[in-house]
């Protein structure tokens, strides 16, 4: 039943989403990515999308600018983002940086860096790879119970958590009117004292 309310709840969204998407979005460019941008494996990487999911978020999270996260994994000195997003065959995604970011992606972003050393991120980005590699997929519930369906933050949180490192990350509960859906949004992140913005 919690199921069926979620879906209803993200149905709404996806109408008032259309009704003001074109509002919402209207003063946003093409974001440029700076040249001199040094990204390193485990950089957390937010930005504000422009689906009528993306919508959704911001207005159920009303403390952040951004509506999707992912985090970076560095291969042969390219970065790419890894990220759990609906689409077409639902599985977990690797984006080439400038995909994430395109255009039709993205109106604005941020990158987070955790104050891990360098052994620890890189077995955070490899657990992060590893639920790539076995194509989970995203987690159209929302559940957190579920281990190989993820949604975006649930992504993250468990790759830290997976890695030896459990985030002191606060899910908020939604109520619905069968029951409550605790859901990590992507503010959550960028209030931890563990990332620092580096841009």
């Amino acid at each position: 039943m919690i199921k069926k309310c979620l879906l209803l709840f993200f149905g709404i969204i996806y109408i008032l989403g259309a009704v003001f998407m074109l509002h919402f979005f209207k003063n946003y460019n093409s974001i440029e990515i700076p040249k001199n941008l040094h990204l390193k494996n485990g950089d957390l990487i937010l930005r504000c999308g422009k689906s009528t999911e993306s919508y959704a978020v911001i207005l159920a999270d009303s403390k952040t600018e951004f509506s999707h996260i992912g985090i970076i994994s560095i291969e042969n000195q390219v970065p790419f983002v890894i990220h759990a997003v609906p689409h077409k065959n639902h599985l977990i995604k690797k984006d080439k940086l400038n995909v994430f970011l395109s255009s039709k992606n993205a109106s604005k972003f941020a990158v987070y860096r955790a104050n891990f050393n360098e052994d620890e991120m890189q077995k955070v980005t490899l657990e992060a790879l590893l639920f790539y590699n076995k194509k989970y997929t995203f987690d159209t519930h929302f559940d957190l119970t579920t281990n190989t369906k993820l949604y975006c933050t649930e992504l993250i949180f468990k790759a830290f958590k997976n890695a030896g490192i459990p985030l002191k990350i606060q899910p908020k509960e939604f109520n619905y009117i069968i029951g409550k859906q605790p859901i990590i949004l992507p503010s959550e992140f960028t209030k931890s004292p563990i990332f620092n913005k580096i841009i």
